[in-house]
């Protein structure tokens, strides 16, 4: 019985594992070396929008027009071949000569997609169950079976082609500058050791047609003789061509001319470069299309696959929309910059910061919808040497006192709350680790000594109690203000017109700024230089500094080892006679406390802040600026070393007019298109 019973768990197990596999998540198809990979959550989307509206803004987008066949019609999300059980995943594979870019797309029971979407492609024989397609030039490749599509394109790195033994290997025909025609020699002019702007002038007329400007510079006439002798047998005979002789030689010193080298480049010498560039496009192409026929079974069934990175398989997945994962700093680093550089930078430069670009590891950004807000959200892992420089720059403690002096309104504010003492400390290794390399050569060494200097200098505790790192800054409301500004009175007759001095109201933001400083010695001596200089003035302890009448006042107030400086007078004199009138919202000083750096602005204000300030508002984007007034919070934040992630966030706060976030995106997107 015991058997029976075990023989049966057995079948029951190995069925429901057969039945996983064929319906397995595909990230198990994703490569172990892939730099970066994107999960596109469509269970999540779906659950979180409708397919109603995005079949209505596909429509309208005219997404579904050069879909499908003539006997299969497509007119919606759900007439496409694809599954929106399982996500779908992109990824980039890198090596030295190319890339790969991989699209992993999960298909529904009983799809058509050789026939919808790949008709047009050429068959390949079938490989481990899959139907292969490929396009015209080799460069994508395309299988499929009952559960999944893999799409497999990318292209071959040029200056993989620029190595000799690499383009002889190929037939890569590698350019050969002359002297002549090279980048790197210019042409010049020869100017005597004694210069004399007359002598020159006779000269150049009477022999090389030389140019000269005021200072007795010289440049060389073009020289057309040299670049025009294939076209002397297409000269009629009784055409008098004079061209100009060629520049005299004699042994006076060098200097650079104006004419670029490109002027002297023949139509003939073009023509066979561009004949050289196809030829060499053509060999590249080609070469890329026999390395993805020779690697595409191996994307198909790879032998390891990126389940063993553990932050691309960590996020939420009934709210994350779409997940980004990014091996190093250096995966996305090394995608900014054009192929074409690489060779000169690889040595001189991006050798360079893959030392600092190695240290920012697992790389997470994650779409995020929580109810009406939608949030980007990312973290990044340190290693040993960076996580010890930084993690003692973020053990601070934000001033408690900061939560007096909160405004009850206000547009927007900003904190931020790092130790300055630990910051200087490390900022000599910084500065070693930066640029204190062998490939600088003797800047490195400059770098050591700089980096050895500041160390000594640096008295870190003392500068740290001047201006402690906890700072604090809000945008309060507009204020109402009388500007000077100069207008004009013409006289109709005569044309004259006089200066005429008027007034007129005006808004301005104010500001509040507050930061800790133990040591406030340096800042009263600078006030009183000031003082004794007639730009600043005090009353009742309140600092006034101006420069001309004109200009804007800045007040300056010391209290509670906390420096306060604003352009609003009554509100530091409210702080120094304990009137302040402070918000009660508890999500601020929730947001400043516990964040290492918070940025936020409250949206529902910009539409009359914008009007108080008389910005100009473009037609089309009168409904985006007047709908901002439904909106909430856009909120920036950022949290310090934490079990070795450097963590932050971006969230917008949409109207509620709508299910959620993403519902209400998707309906001002279909109003946009109906415009």
């Amino acid at each position: 019985m015991k058997l029976q019973k075990s023989y049966i768990a057995t079948l029951l197990g190995l069925s429901i594992a057969a039945t996983g596999y064929g319906q397995q998540d595909l990230i198990h198809q994703v490569p172990e070396q892939a730099s970066f990979v994107v999960v596109i959550n469509n269970q999540a989307i779906v659950n979180h929008s409708s397919f109603e509206k995005i079949n209505e803004v596909l429509q309208k987008l005219g997404a579904f027009d050069d879909m499908g066949s003539q006997e299969v019609q497509i007119q919606s999300i759900n007439d496409l071949d694809l599954s929106y059980d399982r996500s779908a995943y992109v990824y980039k594979t890198d090596t030295d000569s190319s890339y790969y870019t991989g699209i992993l797309l999960p298909l529904k029971s009983g799809h058509q997609i050789g026939t919808n979407l790949f008709s047009k492609l050429s068959p390949l024989p079938t490989s481990q169950g899959y139907e292969r397609r490929v396009s015209t030039d080799g460069k994508t490749q395309v299988a499929w079976n009952e559960n999944s599509v893999l799409i497999l394109t990318g292209d071959a790195r040029r200056y993989y082609f620029d190595n000799d033994s690499v383009a002889q290997r190929y037939g890569i025909d590698l350019p050969t500058y002359d002297k002549a025609n090279t980048w790197l020699d210019y042409p010049y002019d020869v100017v005597p050791d004694t210069v004399n702007v007359e002598d020159i002038a006779d000269a150049a007329a009477d022999a090389a047609y030389t140019i000269t400007d005021t200072v007795g510079t010289a440049w060389q006439a073009y020289d057309f003789e040299a670049d025009t002798a294939y076209l002397v047998d297409t000269i009629p005979d009784n055409l008098n061509a004079d061209f100009p002789p060629p520049a005299l030689e004699t042994e006076e010193p060098l200097v650079y001319s104006d004419y670029p080298v490109y002027d002297t480049y023949s139509d003939s010498t073009y023509l066979k470069e561009m004949a050289r560039n196809a030829k060499n496009d053509s060999l590249r192409n080609a070469a890329f299309a026999s390395w993805l026929a020779q690697d595409f079974d191996r994307y198909l069934r790879p032998a390891k696959n990126a389940t063993i990175h553990k932050f691309l398989n960590k996020f939420d997945r009934k709210n994350t929309l779409v997940h980004f994962w990014s091996k190093n700093m250096m995966s996305l680093y090394s995608q900014s910059i054009p192929s074409y550089y690489m060779p000169a930078m690889q040595y001189d430069f991006v050798g360079q910061m893959e030392k600092l670009a190695y240290a920012y590891q697992d790389i997470v950004l994650d779409l995020v919808q929580d109810k009406h807000t939608l949030k980007l959200q990312g973290s990044f892992d340190l290693d040993e040497e960076m996580e010890r420089m930084i993690k003692p720059i973020y053990k601070n403690k934000m001033n408690r006192k900061f939560a007096r002096y909160i405004p009850e309104n206000h547009i927007g504010y900003m904190s931020l709350n790092f130790s300055s003492e630990a910051y200087l400390k490390n900022f000599p290794l910084m500065i070693e680790q930066l640029y204190g390399s062998s490939m600088y050569f003797s800047f490195g060494e400059v770098a050591d000594i700089v980096a050895t200097a500041l160390e000594i200098t640096l008295d870190e505790k003392a500068i740290a109690k001047v201006m402690g790192g906890d700072h604090l800054l809000f945008i309060n409301e507009m204020k109402k203000v009388q500007k000077e500004y100069i207008d004009y009175q013409y006289d109709e007759n005569t044309f004259d017109y006089k200066e005429i001095k008027k007034t007129k109201d005006d808004y301005i933001p104010t500001f509040l700024w507050m930061f800790t400083s133990e040591d406030q010695r340096i800042y009263r001596k600078i006030l009183k230089l000031g003082e004794s200089k007639e730009k600043v003035t005090q009353t009742d302890g309140i600092y006034r500094i101006t420069d001309k009448p004109s200009d804007e006042v800045i007040y300056a107030l010391f209290k509670d080892n906390i420096v306060f400086v604003s352009n609003d007078e009554e509100q530091l004199s409210a702080i120094r006679t304990n009137r302040f009138q402070t918000s009660r919202d508890r999500h601020i000083k929730k947001q400043i406390f516990s964040n290492t750096m918070t940025a936020v602005t409250h949206l529902a204000e910009i539409p009359e802040t914008i009007n108080k300030l008389g910005i100009p508002v473009i037609k089309r984007w009168d409904h985006l600026v007047n709908n901002l007034s439904e909106y909430g919070d856009v909120t920036i934040t950022a949290q310090g070393n934490k079990k070795g992630r450097i963590t932050g966030e971006m969230a917008i706060d949409f109207p509620q007019q709508e299910t959620n976030a993403l519902q209400y995106l998707l309906q001002e997107l279909l109003k946009t298109i109906e415009r």
